[in-house]
């Protein structure tokens, strides 16, 4: 289970790295949530991702959200992408 400091943590490198990809990925709607064993998870309005809190220091924990966001939100995951655009 995280401590109080470590949901903090968290919360606040989920903050920074939304505020850093909003001007290229909607991140409209989407969320840090805690379940009650402490599990955290990546929620939006079209996928919800259980995120690795295990040993994780800001870093990887940057990380692995910025690659699940990059997951459901690239041009590459979007179905009304244009075809001649992906590369």
């Amino acid at each position: 289970m995280l401590s109080k400091l470590q949901i903090a943590q968290m919360y606040e490198t989920f903050r920074h790295l939304l505020r850093d990809l909003e001007p290229f990925v909607n991140v409209t709607e989407m969320r840090l949530a805690f379940d009650k064993e402490g599990n955290a998870f990546l929620v939006a309005p079209d996928f919800s991702e259980p995120l690795d809190t295990k040993n994780q220091g800001n870093q990887a924990a940057r990380e692995e959200m910025r690659q699940v966001i990059a997951k459901h939100r690239s041009i590459h995951s979007d179905p009304f992408a244009i075809p001649q655009d992906n590369p």
